[in-house]
C-alpha cells in the first residue's frame, strides 16, 4: 500500500483488490474505473486499487470542445476508451501523465505560457511568489504552489520574462534611465555616510535597464519581490533606499 498526504488528508493506493477488501471489506469497488465518480474506489487498468480524487472536465486550447478527465495518485488521465489509469503514482497529481506540461518539462520550455506572463506581472508588481503562482495558475493547493513556484522563478525565461515586466513598473513610475545617471551622479558627489545603500540600489536598478552591456552582469533577483507602491515612492524621493537582493550571473547580450 502506498499513501500520501493531499489536501490534509491521507489518500492510498493498494496493490490490488486483496489488498484493498482487507482494509475496506464494506466498500464498493468499480471494475472499470471509467464508471466512477469523485471519491469512487475504482480497479485500474493494471489491477491497483485508487480513489477518484477528483472528476472534471476542461476545455482545449480552442475553448470548442470540453474533456472529462479524473485525477488519482496516478496522476490526471483523460476519460476515454482509449485512455489507461495505470502505473506508479507521480508527485505532481496535477498534471496529465506523459505529457509536455510535466514538471520537468515546464522546467526546461523556453517560451512562458499565458499564465507564466501572468504570474510574472503578479511578481514584478509585489506579490510573493506562492500566492502570485495561486493567482496564475489554476491550482488551489499552496504546497505545490510554494515548491514550484521557487523552481519556475529561477528558469532563465522567467529571469528574462520578470525583468522585462520590471521595466514596465520602473516606466510607469517615471523611473527613467536618464534619472538613474542624475541620481546616480547625486550620490557620487555626496559627503554624507550611507551612500552606499543607495547606490547600491541604483546599480541594481540601472541593472535591470540594461545599461550594463557586452559583459557578464548581475540581475537583480529582487524583481521577485517585486516593487510595491512604498518602495516606488522612495525611489521617486531623494531618499533612496536599497532593496533587499540576492543576484544571478547571467552572460550578458
Amino acid at each position: 500500500m502506498y499513501s500520501r498526504l493531499i489536501s490534509s488528508k491521507q489518500e492510498c493506493l493498494y496493490s490490488d483488490k486483496v489488498e484493498f477488501l482487507s482494509f475496506h471489506p464494506d466498500k464498493y469497488l468499480h471494475g472499470d474505473w471509467r464508471t466512477g465518480q469523485e471519491g469512487s474506489w475504482v480497479l485500474t487498468d493494471d489491477g491497483q486499487v485508487c480513489k477518484i480524487l477528483k472528476k472534471g472536465t476542461f476545455k482545449s486550447h480552442s475553448g470548442r470542445k470540453a474533456s472529462e478527465y479524473v485525477r488519482t495518485l496516478l496522476g490526471m488521465v483523460l476519460l476515454s476508451a482509449k485512455s489507461n489509469l495505470k502505473g506508479k503514482p507521480v508527485r505532481n497529481i496535477y498534471s496529465f501523465k506523459g505529457d509536455t506540461y510535466s514538471d520537468k518539462a515546464r522546467i526546461n520550455r523556453k517560451e512562458p505560457t499565458k499564465h507564466e506572463i501572468v504570474f510574472a506581472k503578479y511578481v514584478a508588481r509585489g506579490l510573493p511568489p506562492e500566492e502570485a503562482y495561486l493567482r496564475a495558475f489554476p491550482t488551489n493547493n499552496v504546497g505545490y504552489a510554494k515548491n514550484f513556484s521557487s523552481r519556475l522563478i529561477k528558469t532563465e525565461r522567467m529571469l528574462k520574462l520578470i525583468s522585462e515586466e520590471m521595466q514596465e513598473v520602473l516606466d510607469e513610475a517615471g523611473i527613467k534611465p536618464s534619472y538613474l545617471v542624475e541620481s546616480t551622479k547625486k550620490v557620487i558627489d555626496k559627503d554624507k555616510a550611507r551612500d552606499s545603500d543607495k547606490l547600491r540600489a541604483i546599480e541594481t536598478l540601472m541593472k535591470l535597464c540594461g545599461m550594463f552591456p557586452g559583459e557578464k552582469k548581475t540581475e537583480s533577483l529582487t524583481v521577485f519581490q517585486g516593487f510595491s507602491n512604498e518602495q516606488l515612492e522612495q525611489l521617486r524621493s531623494t531618499e533612496v533606499k536599497a532593496l533587499a537582493h540576492a543576484d544571478k550571473q547571467i552572460e550578458g547580450k
